[in-house]
This record gives structure tokens, sequence and C-alpha cells, in this order.
């Protein structure tokens, strides 16, 4: 007969729960004290914090992320591209008809200077293109948290999103088109890896269209505005997600096109909480401390000179397009300085491009790998804070600030 305790026997060792939760905590006492203390946006001190537990020896390994690491990455992109797709008004193109030269032209020309710097350090070619591809957009989800944490209102502000939206839609069909051409490349029945690619981007814009039926749908029978109905469309957005992804068809531009479909839809947007309520808001924390586990201190040190010189040569490029551009599509030359400046950021976007081209390109570059990780650590960090402060000096963000 088995002996009977009158108390379970305590097993005292940390399981998965205890580190995520210690994680969390870490990441949003940091985020929140960046935010109250030195008014920084709050996705700093959670990469911040991403980047400690990294150097501390629990960091991710990028290249091998776990499945349920990379299903956060996917649903809270999904989210915030969703969100941004929703936020922007494609009818602008059409009433000022400068605002396409200038998204072309900012993505283009960085894609172009990063090629180059690439080229000058031995590592140009096919394969460096589409790593400049990856980075060349700016970070949606950057653009979406400055302007919500900050209540940034104004003409930089909107051409920010609008630019962050299209550049990030511009680096995705890139990356397709690329990924096909390398792997094309690399293989004797090189139509197979084209029609993957057009697969790929063909579902996603079914996927796309269905999303934005289903929620233009139910949101005739449900108050989006209130939290609680707020979860359905989370849920809806994280069903179309688990499709795309079981299909294989694109994560990214699957909700991203949704939300502008959406938008088209109405004149107004509509309203509902941030992040679409606390769920979105955890899997957002979550995103950017993933991103920070991720980008370890052996692959940034690899990569710092060549990250340094492929920041400042985007940077450069991303400033010299809205300045020539600008005033012809009405802004101020200290507004265009601002949108230049504040175009900077990279993030989730460009992260996860990279991730799948070194996973669907057989013997893609390590030092170009190190060289991205080590260019987007620094736009991340250093790109957001001169976004903040470019927005800033526009006069997009009121002096007296809406504690979000």
């Amino acid at each position: 007969m088995p002996d009977l305790h009158p108390l379970p026997l305590l097993a005292l060792h940390a399981d998965g729960v205890l580190w995520v939760g210690l994680a969390l905590v870490l990441a949003t006492l940091m985020g929140e004290s960046v935010f109250r203390f030195l008014h920084w946006p709050r996705l700093i001190g959670y990469t911040v914090a991403g980047l400690v537990i990294a150097a501390g020896g629990s960091r991710l390994q990028a290249l091998d992320l776990q499945p349920s690491v990379r299903a956060i990455v996917d649903a809270a992109l999904a989210m915030l591209l969703f969100e941004i797709g929703h936020r922007v008004n494609l009818r602008w193109l059409r009433a000022n008809p400068w605002l396409m030269p200038i998204s072309l032209g900012e993505w283009g020309l960085a894609l172009l200077a990063m090629w180059a710097v690439l080229t000058a350090f031995g590592l140009g070619g096919l394969h460096g293109l589409a790593t400049a591809a990856a980075l060349a957009c700016t970070a949606p989800a950057v653009a979406l948290r400055i302007s919500g944490e900050f209540n940034a209102r104004g003409q930089v502000t909107e051409r920010l999103l609008l630019l962050s939206a299209l550049g990030a839609m511009w680096s995705i069909l890139a990356l397709g088109v690329f990924i096909g051409w390398l792997g094309a490349q690399h293989s004797a029945a090189w139509w197979n890896a084209v029609l993957q690619q057009i697969y790929a981007i063909g579902g996603a814009v079914l996927a796309a269209a269905v999303l934005a039926w289903s929620v233009n749908w139910v949101e005739r029978h449900f108050d989006f505005t209130d939290e609680g109905a707020a979860l359905l469309l989370v849920g809806l957005i994280l069903l179309v997600l688990s499709v795309t992804r079981m299909l294989h068809w694109s994560t990214l531009l699957t909700p991203l096109l949704a939300g502008l479909l959406l938008r088209v839809r109405s004149q107004r947007p509509r309203v509902w909480p941030r992040h679409f309520g606390t769920a979105g808001g955890v899997l957002v924390v979550l995103l950017f401390l993933v991103l920070g586990l991720s980008l370890d201190w052996p692959l940034l040190a690899r990569g710092l000179a060549l990250g340094l010189a492929l920041s400042l040569a985007r940077a450069l490029a991303k400033l010299a397009v809205p300045l020539a551009l600008g005033r012809p599509s009405g802004l101020s030359w200290k507004q265009s300085a601002a949108l230049g400046l504040a175009l900077n950021p990279v993030a989730g976007v460009s992260f996860v491009l990279l991730l799948d081209l070194a996973h669907q390109v057989a013997g893609f570059p390590q030092a170009l790998i190190a060289g991205a990780f080590a260019a987007i650590a620094v736009l991340e960090l250093g790109g957001t804070l001169l976004a903040r402060w470019a927005l800033g000096r526009a006069g997009d963000i009121p002096s007296k600030r809406k504690n979000p």
C-alpha cells in the first residue's frame, strides 16, 4: 500500500511559465520606466529587457526559433499589421499624387543605398539585394506604437503610418520575388520555386479578402469598442493566421491587406481598443521582448561594423527623398526633414523577412545575417528614439502628453 502524504511533494525547479512571467515583469517595468521618466517609447524598454536577458545567457536562437515563439511573433505582427492597414486611407494616394512617388522613392533608394554598402563589403549580388529589401521598410509596429503612446496627430504622423504600411508591402512582395529567383538558381525545376511564391502571395490575397469580409460582417452585430467584443476580432485574426500558416501563405501580407481592404469600405477608421484590448497588448510586449532575446551579443559583435554602415546609408536615403519631394506634396521643409528622420525604425517585419530568407534560401551567407541583425538592433533602438524626437519637433506630439 503506497505511503500517503498530507501535502504534495514539492518539485523545487522552475518551469517555463515562471521564466515567461519573470521576463514579462522585467519588460513591463523597463517599458514603463523609460516611458514615465525619459519620455521614450515603451518598446525601447521591452527590447532592452530582451537584450539584458540574452546577455545573461538565456537568449533565443534567432535562426532556430521554437514553433511556439514563432507563433507569438506571427500573432503579434498580424494584429499590428491589420491595425495599421486599417489606419491607412488609400484614397489619399489619389488625392495627393506625390505620396506614391515618395513611398516608392524612399523604399527604393534605401534598398539601393544598402545594396551599395553590401557590395563594398563584398556581400552584394542577389543575396545582398534580398537582404537590403528586407531592411528597406519602416517598421509599422513602431510607427503605430509611437503614434498611440504619445497621441501623435498631424501630417507627418499620418504620412509615417502610410509610408510604413506601403513600405512593408513593397518589402514583402520584393522578398517573394527574390526568394523565388534565388530558389530557381539552385533548382533544375526553376518553375517550382516561382510557383511557390505565386501560391504564397495569391493565397494571402484570398485570405485577406475573407478576413476583411468576416470582420465587416461581424461588426454589424457586435460593438468592437467594447474590449470583450474586441476579443472576437482577435479570434478572427488568429483564426485566419493559423490557416495561412498551415497553407504556407504569407502571414505578413494577409493581415496588412485585410486592414487595407476593410478601410477601403469606409470613409473613417473604425474605433476599437488599441491592439484590440489586453490580449493584444500582451502579445505586443512579447513581440519586442522576443526581438531583444533573439539579437544575441556574439552575432551583433560580428556584424556591428556592417550594421552601422547599413544603418547610416539607409538613414541618409530615407531623409533624401522626403526632402526632395516633401514640398510639392504639401509639407514644409521642417516637416519633410521630420518625416525623413521618422522613417528610420526597423523591427518585426524585417526580422521575420530575414528569418524566412535564411530558411528558404540554401547556403545563405552568415555574414549577411549578422550584419542585418546588427542593423535591426541599431535601428530598432536608435531609429525609434530618432522617430520619437522628429515627431515631437514637427509638432505632432502635444507638449502635454496623454498617458495611455
